[in-house]
């Protein structure tokens, strides 16, 4: 977000910032982590990030219909994400608020936007998904004041919990699908 005061000066900080800031979270950087997580104007950059990598999904699909549902999907995925990250760091005794954690895993998607490369960006953006988790063990334990162990439990207890719940949801659906094919 860019704030300029009468005289024009800058007093928040532009798009660039932010995704400088992001990259050095990649970096695994937990001096920028704090500063990130406790900047207020960071949310609206970290949401731009997330709804970039949605485009980028869609760019990589040559699919106009994809780019605006990446948009809205990556979006509303990224909240349920780092909502069911906050709930198991507080399960844990992790002290940050939802935004505290989405504001430095929002600066951290830029990571995602591989997924515009294409024909290899599916694989590219299953190792950033990978890398993600690496970040995610970081912002928790920066963030929400956990030990190393903890935070790795958190993300771990989600990423386990995200595998059941997508083998299940593909588990339904070829079920259904496999029901249709038998009754037609």
């Amino acid at each position: 977000m860019l704030v300029t005061d009468a005289a024009g000066d800058n007093d928040g900080m532009e798009f660039g910032g932010y995704l400088q800031k992001g990259i050095q979270i990649l970096q695994l950087d937990t001096n920028t982590i704090r500063d990130v997580y406790r900047d207020e104007d960071a949310l609206l950059p970290a949401i731009l990030f997330v709804a970039l990598a949605g485009l980028a999904s869609g760019v990589g699909q040559f699919s106009f219909r994809g780019m605006v549902f990446g948009i809205l999907l990556m979006t509303l995925v990224s909240f349920v994400v780092v909502g069911l990250l906050h709930v198991l760091a507080r399960l844990f005794g992790g002290t940050a608020s939802f935004l505290e954690l989405y504001r430095p895993l929002g600066a951290a998607a830029s990571v995602h936007w591989v997924l515009a490369v294409p024909f290899i960006g599916p694989v590219l953006g299953f190792l950033a998904a990978l890398y993600s988790l690496v970040v995610a063990v970081i912002v928790v334990e920066t963030v929400g004041d956990l030990p190393r162990s903890k935070s790795m439990v958190v993300v771990a207890l989600f990423f386990a919990l995200t595998l059941f719940l997508y083998l299940v949801f593909f588990a339904v659906i070829g079920s259904l699908a496999l029901l249709r094919w038998f009754a037609s």
